[in-house]
């Protein structure tokens, strides 16, 4: 087949770019690279301020766990990982249309299962479920809950991208790509340093989410910043130790 020279050209091009993404390194998560602490956030809607927040990154044996409180939202969540970052366990506990929500994962050789229940409403009006949760995972997968962790944990630099995946109980696995910038110098409880920005975009089922988290850029990583979906933000106050 004669190609144009153009499109001759286009098409090295082009297998010249697929070829270096497809050689492009996987990113590598490592949990020390957080730091570990009771950090305090001040949660802000669409610029006004909320209630508090908090999270908490500690280590548990071998193992890293993360737990994290909304008071406003009624919802709270325990999740234990590697220091890869593969997921070990969670439990996810909110209130949603005035019932209670428990959902508890396990994981083990590529597979989830676990229970997702739902309360009956007070009033009865609206039932109650208890369902079964089973699935398959990739070895690239983290439980949902700590995506913001995963990307602080990553190897990349600005000017650097990688993709991973998450897993729900309602959305399955779904995957997610993130950018890699340098955010500047950005406030924090003991002054101002420098930062990255780690946006990245999770492509559910349901549709997709973009999350911004802002980390200093030196390790232990901590999040200073998170813009969430529906203009929620949630900004670093108080950290210890």
């Amino acid at each position: 087949m004669k190609f144009p020279s153009r499109a001759l050209a286009g098409f090295f091009c082009f297998v010249a770019q697929a070829s270096t993404a497809a050689d492009a390194p996987g990113p590598t998560f490592d949990a020390t690279r957080l730091r570990a602490g009771i950090f305090t956030y001040q949660d802000s809607l669409d610029g006004k301020p909320g209630s508090l927040s908090s999270c908490t990154v500690a280590k548990d044996g071998e193992d890293y766990r993360f737990s994290c409180d909304f008071p406003a939202f009624d919802q709270s969540w325990n999740t234990v990982a590697t220091p890869s970052m593969s997921p070990v366990s969670t439990e996810l506990r909110m209130r949603t249309r005035g019932r209670h929500y428990v959902m508890t994962l396990r994981y083990a050789a590529l597979r989830v299962s676990g229970d997702a229940v739902t309360s009956r409403s007070a009033d009865e009006r609206l039932p109650g479920s208890d369902r079964a949760v089973v699935g398959d995972i990739t070895p690239d997968t983290v439980d949902q809950r700590i995506d913001w962790a995963t990307v602080m944990a990553s190897d990349k630099q600005p000017g650097e991208s990688f993709e991973f995946k998450v897993y729900d109980a309602s959305t399955g696995l779904s995957r997610v790509h993130c950018e890699v910038s340098d955010a500047g110098m950005l406030d924090a409880p003991g002054g101002r340093i420098r930062a990255l920005r780690f946006t990245y975009t999770v492509y559910k089922s349901t549709g997709t989410e973009v999350y911004t988290v802002y980390a200093s850029a030196a390790f232990p990583r901590v999040m200073l910043r998170e813009d969430l979906p529906g203009k929620l933000v949630s900004t670093l106050v108080k950290l210890k130790p």
